[in-house]
């Protein structure tokens, strides 16, 4: 019998979470109802993917993203700022590698990382036997003015994909050139070939 898909998300600030509460299995968990390996077009129209497609300098992956400037779904209600997910590119399945989801925290770094804090409490119940990374304020790459920062917590499952939390605030200069930019926290999940991606620099 297939472990019942749980649920990752902020609501009023704090994890819902269901089912099985001690999974090992990064696809038996959920953002907004979508797993990693899921098809985004289970869950939109193929013209409203073309549409918000953000290209990469990479050419590795599409980015696609659902906020409050760009509502590409109205059942997706659980995260404030909305949702974004990546595809392969050129994977006419369009097969989800990745899906965050986001929250706001103007202007409050602190409250994101207690935030942060209270959320991987809840994470930690649903995979107390995977490997845990902690990356303490670091200086967000990004930002080439050194001034963004970004504090991780890191969960890596046996097959190298992985789940977890990130606050990110953002420097002058960054909101400068970004003004839609803001302090928020974001809920995680990638998988193996995405995380390296990442960790190599998004070559």
């Amino acid at each position: 019998m297939d472990l019942i898909k749980k649920l990752l998300g902020i609501i009023a600030l704090s994890l819902l979470l269901s089912g099985n509460a001690y999974a090992d299995n990064i696809k038996d968990f959920q953002i907004e109802g979508i797993s990693l390996g899921d098809s985004a077009l289970d869950y939109f129209e193929k013209k409203e993917l073309k549409k918000l497609t953000r290209t990469n300098k990479s050419k590795v992956y599409d980015k696609y993203c659902s906020n409050e400037s760009q509502k590409i779904s109205q059942k997706f209600t659980t995260y404030e700022k909305g949702i974004c997910f990546y595809t392969k590119r050129n994977d006419k399945s369009y097969i989800i590698e990745s899906i965050a989801g986001f929250q706001d925290f103007p202007n409050n770094i602190a409250a994101c990382y207690n935030e942060q804090d209270n959320v991987d409490k809840e994470i930690r119940k649903l995979f107390p036997n995977t490997k845990r990374e902690v990356y303490d304020e670091y200086k967000n790459p990004i930002d080439r003015s050194g001034q963004s920062t970004e504090r991780d917590i890191v969960y890596v499952f046996n097959d190298g994909s992985e789940a977890g939390t990130a606050c990110l605030k953002w420097g002058k200069k960054w909101l400068k050139k970004n003004p839609k930019s803001s302090t928020h926290l974001q809920v995680f999940l990638d998988t193996k070939e995405y995380a390296k991606w990442l960790k190599d620099g998004m070559k």
